[in-house]
Order: structure tokens, then sequence, then C-alpha cells
């Protein structure tokens, strides 16, 4: 029996077998003009997840590259401060023992002072060092200038606080060592609940006055703050209000944290001065947030009533005895009995030696000064401790005080005081050589993830390539083939689909 196949079907099994190899036809042709595989999702939907996934990668390593290129220049910059730094500290420590030698007279140390106090200014300038208009000794205050000096000594006027950069997931780094670290001490204390007002924003204190809290609900209460409250009283009156927003101290202990817990939002946590005032702003609260108000470092200065383990972020200190060397007096104060900072001036104060503890102009560490105008005070580690660096008074990280000595031991020709900034000149240079150190580890650990990340950007490029990109010869190839097929096809088809008069008939 022989099945009969009727024309329509002929024609429609040629037309798609046309369309077919068309189709093949043009898909060989768009990867041969592109040079890839995949134009649109539905080519390869597979495909196409993985190279999107790829390409953020890339997009978020090509901007960690990015972030170590925008930054490392703090890094280099610190570095070349300190070795010109460090360089001052020798020439200064010359010209100390050049006073010492047994040819010096009162005329050739009031040079040496006039050498020495040009060094000073040589140190603060570095210490000053701007990059991109932004102090690099500053910590995250890159707008404050970071050290000052004056008659009563140098003082730091930069945060504590490291500014961190992200150069991997999950991974930061700090790109600046703060000032505090290198040539002046920041106290730094915590804050409790008992902190007197007063003593906040560098001991400028908050200014009395009144603000608005308006919580996610749309309520409103107004608070006010009187001279003489405390920490502890503004926590309480926020805390009262009667407001959806519950005030704490943050993880930190320098500062407030305002939640918001309203369960119908209307808008944002909202808080703003009354008339004008500051007081919102002086608790560093001032603003609008979602849901948390984490507030600002409120800065607390040092007070006599300080306590001892307040010091450092509330990590505290440990204080042992110091030397002090004041012309012909000179002995050690014991220091590990102190409480407080007032406990540590006492101390000092009474030990005989004619000098006088007080705290700095920044309200951020101690000075001792000598009560003879023909002395200079200098202070001293006793044995391995540090006590005398951790307080602002001597040696290790204090080295524009360190300078200010000895150009003032120059200048009164005092041996004895010149004699004991030798220690502490020795302590600063190896401060500034671990500062060194320190930063010399960190551009280790980012040239080494920039070339990690130049590498795996590399790679995943490669992936991309090997997923979208077409293989040319092989589809060079195929298009002639199919070009091939479509001229058979059509010549086959042709002939087998042959019109007759009929076709022309209605």
């Amino acid at each position: 029996m022989v099945d009969r196949v009727t024309v329509n079907s002929t024609q429609n099994n040629s037309l798609r077998n046309i369309f077919r190899i068309t189709e093949e036809l043009f898909d060989a042709q768009r990867q041969v003009s592109t040079g890839k595989r995949i134009s649109k999702p539905s080519d390869d939907p597979t495909g196409t997840r993985d190279s999107l996934s790829l390409r953020t990668g890339v997009r978020r390593t090509e901007q960690f590259t990015r972030n170590i290129d925008n930054n490392r220049i703090f890094l280099q910059s610190s570095d070349s401060a300190l070795n010109t730094i460090g360089v001052s500290l020798n020439r200064a420590k010359e010209l100390a023992i050049q006073g010492l030698a047994g040819t010096a007279t009162s005329s050739t140390r009031s040079f040496a002072a006039g050498e020495v106090d040009n060094i000073l200014s040589q140190v603060l300038q570095s210490g000053n060092t701007k990059v991109k208009n932004l102090f690099v000794f500053s910590g995250t205050d890159t707008r404050t200038t970071p050290f000052d000096v004056s008659a009563s000594g140098a003082v730091y006027q930069g945060s504590t606080s490291k500014f961190d950069i992200p150069i991997a997931d999950n991974a930061a780094i700090e790109f600046s060592l703060p000032g505090s670290d290198v040539l002046a001490v920041d106290l730094d204390p915590s804050i409790n609940t008992s902190t007197d007002l007063s003593v906040l924003n560098g001991g400028s204190g908050v200014s009395a006055g009144s603000f608005t809290i308006t919580d996610r609900g749309g309520s409103t209460a107004t608070l006010t703050v009187s001279a003489g409250d405390t920490i502890g009283t503004v926590i309480s009156s926020i805390n009262s209000s009667g407001l959806n927003v519950t005030a704490t101290l943050n993880a930190e202990a320098n500062g407030l944290t305002l939640t918001d817990s309203s369960t119908t939002i209307l808008g944002e946590l909202t808080i703003a001065e009354v008339a004008g005032g500051t007081t919102a702003e002086n608790l560093g609260i001032l603003g609008s947030r979602d849901g948390v108000f984490a507030g600002t470092d409120l800065n607390p200065a040092v007070s006599s009533s300080t306590l001892i383990s307040q010091l450092n972020k509330g990590s505290g200190a440990t204080l042992n005895s110091i030397s002090i060397v004041n012309g012909a007096a000179s002995g050690a104060v014991s220091l590990s009995s102190a409480t407080t900072i007032g406990d540590v001036i006492t101390a000092i104060n009474s030990s005989g030696l004619n000098v006088t503890a007080s705290i700095n102009r920044a309200g951020n560490g101690l000075r001792v000064q000598s009560n003879s105008s023909t002395t200079v005070a200098i202070v001293n580690e006793i044995g391995t401790g540090n006590s005398a660096e951790t307080l602002g008074i001597g040696g290790g990280r204090n080295v524009l005080n360190t300078l200010i000595d000895l150009r003032d031991a120059l200048l009164k020709s005092d041996s004895r005081a010149i004699i004991a900034s030798l220690t502490n000149l020795d302590s600063g240079i190896s401060a500034v050589t671990e500062s060194r150190a320190i930063l010399g580890g960190i551009q280790g650990r980012v040239q080494s993830t920039y070339s990690f990340h130049e590498v795996d950007i590399v790679a995943q490029q490669e992936q991309i390539s090997n997923i979208e990109d077409a293989d040319l010869a092989e589809q060079a190839s195929r298009l002639a083939t199919l070009e091939f097929a479509l001229q058979s096809t059509l010549n086959a088809t042709s002939r087998i689909i042959q019109p007759s008069l009929l076709d022309f008939l209605r």
C-alpha cells in the first residue's frame, strides 16, 4: 500500500525545515558577529544566572580595589610623616648629647634650643599632615587639626577612633593611626550615668535648654536640660517622657543610643531643638533616624573625679611608679594606689619635688611642670612601666611634649633635665618606629589583598567569558554548514514543490 503525501503536508514540512535552518543560521551569524553565545536570558538561563552572579562579584571586588587605591595614600603619607619625625628626633637627641659635652656653655645650649624649637615645628607640621584636605592623624575627626602647641604644652585634638575601609568581604582595615597612638596622649575616658554634662565635648559641656523628641508613632515630648545635670538625668528624662523611645548608653560608653519601639509607623524618630538652642546637638542626638538613633561621641574631658578604670574607653590603666627629675630634686612617686585622676595629681603634687601636676588644656591628659623658673621637670618611667606615657606626662608617645621639655631644658641650661630628656627621646624614637612597623604591616596586608583582588577579577572575568563567549571557529564552521544546508534545502524544495496551472485557478 502506498501512502499519499498531500501538497500542503509537503509545503509545511519544507517551510519548517527552511525556518529551522534559517533560525539556526541567524543564531550562528549573531554569535560570529558579536562574539557572544548568550545575548538574552532565554539563550541559556543557567548560564545567565551564573554570569550575573560572577558580574556582581567582579563589581564588588572592583569596589574593594577602588577603596584601596583611593585610601592607600593615607598609609603612605602617614609613614612618610613618621619617617620625618624619626629623623627629627634623632637630630634632637644629637643636640641633647652636644648640650651635655664638657665644652657646652649656656650660649651653645641656647643655640641648640633654637634648633630644637625648629625641630618641634617640623614635627608639628608632620603631625598635622593633610591628604585630600583631610588630616591623616586625626582619627575619624579628619577635619580637625590633630595637634596644637602652646606655652602650656602640646595637646591632641582629634579622635581616638580609627576610620575603617572595607577591603574585602567581611574585612575592613584602618588606613591611618590616630595621633593619640603616635605623638600625644588622649586618656579618652568612658561615660556613665554619673558623668556630669559639664565635662562632655572636651569640657565645653552641654548648654542648658530644651529639645523635642517625636517618636515614629507621631507622639512628641519636650525635655529640658539644666546646669548640673548628669547623663543619668538625661536618660531618665527620655525614658519617662511617655514616648515609645528608650535611651541607653551606647556599647562604646561614649554616647547615647535612642531606640524607638513604636508599632504604628507614621514617620521617623526625630530630635529637634527648641527656640534655636544647641542642647540636642551638644548631646549628640540632633536629627532624624529610622528606628535607632546612635548618638555621636560625646568626648568627655578628664576631671579630678574621673576613675582610672574609666580611661581608654573604659579599658582602664595600670599605674605604677614614675620618676621625676626637677633640678636638684628627684625621686620616685608611686601611683599604684590611685583610683581617680585627682589621686594621681595629689600624689605628684605632694611628692616634695617642687612640681605641679594638672589636667592639660584639652582635658585629655596631664602635664607636670616645675615650680621653679630655673629648672624643667622631666618625668621618666621606672623599669618597664608605662605610667608616665599613659598619663601624657613623659616618654613614649608624648613626642611633642618631650621636645618642648628638651628645648626648655637647653634654654635654662638645666643639665639634669637634659640628661633625663635623653631617656624620653629614646622611648619617643621607639614609639615612632613601632608606629611605622604597624603601618608597614597594614601596607603589606593591603598590597597582598589588592594583588589577590586583581587575580580574582581576572579569574572571574575568564569564567564569564567561558559562559558567555562563543567559540568563533566552531560557529564559523557551523555558519558555513548552515548556509550550505539552507541552499540545499531551498534547491530541493523548489524541485519537490512544482507549481502547476491548477495552483493559479480559483
